[in-house]
């Protein structure tokens, strides 16, 4: 199994269990996530949904047609969508981040629009990451394929909080627990502003 669920109280947390593949959203791993994002969002004993992942890569890439309906999740789900990310995030896996409501990285966290890097022009993930940091910021990223840091995910708003490794998987669950706690109306109407 490429993901593995676990419910805590009004938590679900979705875990991207495929290390041996650097987590990458193939068709069958970006069908699963898409199922369990959309089951968390019509179960009413689910408050908020947290996304980590297994092994030293959060998510290496995604296939983009399979991947066309996950790039826009975060503004189509009526339940907040946590990310603890760590190690490093490409392509498809900076397109989990931008689709997070909140988003709490590990110090050293690398991140990368490295598609250019292959001949490839991705515009879905594109206008997925754009809409998080700004069409401006984007397009440079995706031009140049250039890895950036942790510290630079922070200043452009693509990540919320950054936490010593140690401390991530902690910070996350003691956010996402709050959110999933939080008034089911009063989260619904806050993720319909955007």
């Amino acid at each position: 199994m490429k993901l593995r669920i676990a419910q805590d109280g009004r938590l679900r947390r979705i875990t991207l269990a495929s290390p041996e593949t650097r987590n990458y959203l193939d068709e069958s791993l970006c069908a699963d996530l898409l199922d369990e994002l959309r089951s968390a969002a019509a179960d009413a004993a689910t408050g908020a949904v947290l996304i980590d992942a297994e092994g030293p890569v959060f998510c290496s890439g995604v296939d983009e047609i399979a991947g066309e309906d996950l790039f826009g999740i975060g503004r189509r789900i009526s339940k907040p969508i946590v990310a603890a990310v760590k190690g490093v995030a490409i392509a498809g896996g900076v397109v989990l981040v931008a689709n997070a409501h909140v988003v709490i990285a590990a110090q050293g966290t690398s991140f990368g629009l490295t598609e250019i890097r292959e001949g490839k022009w991705s515009e879905p993930i594109f206008r997925a990451v754009a809409q998080a940091i700004g069409e401006r910021r984007a397009l440079e990223l995706c031009l140049t394929g250039r890895i950036f840091t942790t510290p630079d995910a922070l200043a452009w708003g693509l990540v919320h909080m950054v936490a010593p490794a140690f401390e991530l998987e902690d910070r996350a669950t003691d956010v996402a627990t709050a959110l999933a706690n939080a008034n089911p109306e009063a989260v619904r109407a806050a993720l319909r502003c955007p």
